[in-house]
């Protein structure tokens, strides 16, 4: 296991291993919607998809590049996806003619919530029922406040730059993991309809890497903190849950006495509140059995979810380094939500250009497969310059 482990770990199979991930997220984006529209032909269309994505990962180990590319390209990069993210936001002017519910299901099931209304039997108009978990509810209330929830999209793109900014030195690797997300066909298509399910998982992953960062000698100096946010990130997705277990797991069963109970009583606590923030509502308990977001959010068999769990908690105990935090989660993540996407198309048929094909829920791993990869490209620098020093 640690020879398999061993090869995973090291930095050129990482960084393409990571790459690919992320590539055929997006390339199956484009083949699925690039078949729905008639204005350029689909061989066009993945000719130049292609090519700029191999374009990308050849130009990784350009030592030209990561000497001229500065931070005002970044913040200059940054700020255009940005304005682009906002005007995504507005593309749909009338949304029910469009086969997409997320926009209506978020919009309504936040209305519901802060009126204090049951949220999880109510239909949209494609006559879905909504199954989002609280957390998830509580990190959209501020753009549903402010009247566009797609502005949701937008604040995970800032906080994604921002997060990167913050953990890699290199503008080079900067540039390309902004530029990564921002040209992601599976996140612009989440900001045009106002979705947000990737956002979870950036989230996420800010998390880990400011907490990481933050606490990097022991990170449980702020126990009741963590717990809370572990509460709140545990509800936005359910398997929102494999990256933290595999983040935290094994330090939490290192930490003292005093510190687990603490992070997790902050942690039960939180999840009691936000639970019965949206359970209050209901009639009854039986009510709540046959409809929650437990059931109605299911991403899979719950056998194989449990294997998936089980097997986060295995590569726990085999973390090295933050890097391997991304590069097991970006794994995982990506055949569980491979695993749900064929399970649909056996139990139900669902083709690869059905409407209800789970394309979105593959870009679950894109936040960990980007920085996972910007780790491995800064693996490998790192190594280059020591030889040369050592030359």
């Amino acid at each position: 296991m640690n020879k398999v482990l061993t090869i995973t770990k090291n930095s050129n199979v990482s960084s393409l291993m990571m790459f690919t991930i992320y590539f055929v997220v997006n390339f199956l984006f484009l083949t699925k919607y690039g078949l729905r529209q008639s204005f350029v032909p689909l061989s066009i269309l993945v000719v130049v998809f292609a090519a700029v994505h191999l374009l990308i990962f050849l130009l990784r180990k350009n030592p030209l590049l990561t000497e001229k590319v500065n931070v005002k390209w970044v913040y200059l990069l940054t700020g255009i996806f940005t304005i682009v993210y906002i005007a995504f936001c507005y593309i749909l002017k009338d949304p029910y003619h469009v086969n997409i519910d997320r926009w209506q299901t978020i919009n309504f099931s936040l209305e519901f919530w802060t009126h204090g209304k049951y949220i999880y039997d109510t239909k949209n108009f494609m006559g879905n029922l909504s199954s989002y978990l609280p957390g998830q509810l509580l990190l959209a209330l501020p753009f549903y406040l402010l009247g566009n929830v797609g502005y949701l999209q937008v604040a995970a793109f800032l906080l994604f730059s921002y997060t990167i900014l913050r953990e890699f030195k290199s503008n080079f690797i900067r540039f390309t993991a902004i530029m990564m997300l921002g040209i992601s066909l599976s996140y612009m298509y989440e900001a045009v309809c106002k979705s947000d399910f990737i956002s979870s998982f950036i989230f996420c992953a800010a998390f880990i890497l400011f907490w990481h960062s933050k606490f990097k000698s022991d990170y449980f100096q702020k126990p009741v903190l963590l717990g809370m946010c572990l509460g709140i990130l545990c509800l936005t997705r359910s398997v929102a849950v494999i990256p933290l277990i595999i983040f935290l797991l094994k330090p939490f069963l290192a930490a003292g006495n005093n510190h687990k109970i603490k992070t997790a009583g902050a942690f039960v606590v939180t999840v009691a509140v936000l639970f019965l923030s949206v359970f209050l509502p209901a009639e009854n308990l039986d009510y709540i059995i046959h409809y929650n977001p437990l059931i109605l959010q299911g991403q899979s068999n719950k056998w194989v979810m449990v294997f998936f769990l089980l097997l986060s908690v295995f590569l726990s105990f085999y973390v090295k380094s933050i890097h391997d935090v991304f590069y097991f989660s970006a794994y995982i993540v990506f055949f569980s939500m491979c695993y749900f996407a064929m399970e649909e198309y056996l139990t139900f048929g669902y083709g690869f250009q059905h409407s209800l094909f789970a394309t979105t829920y593959l870009a679950a791993c894109l936040p960990f497969s980007i920085i996972g990869y910007c780790f491995s490209i800064d693996t490998w620098t790192d190594k280059l310059t020591d030889n040369n020093h050592n030359a």
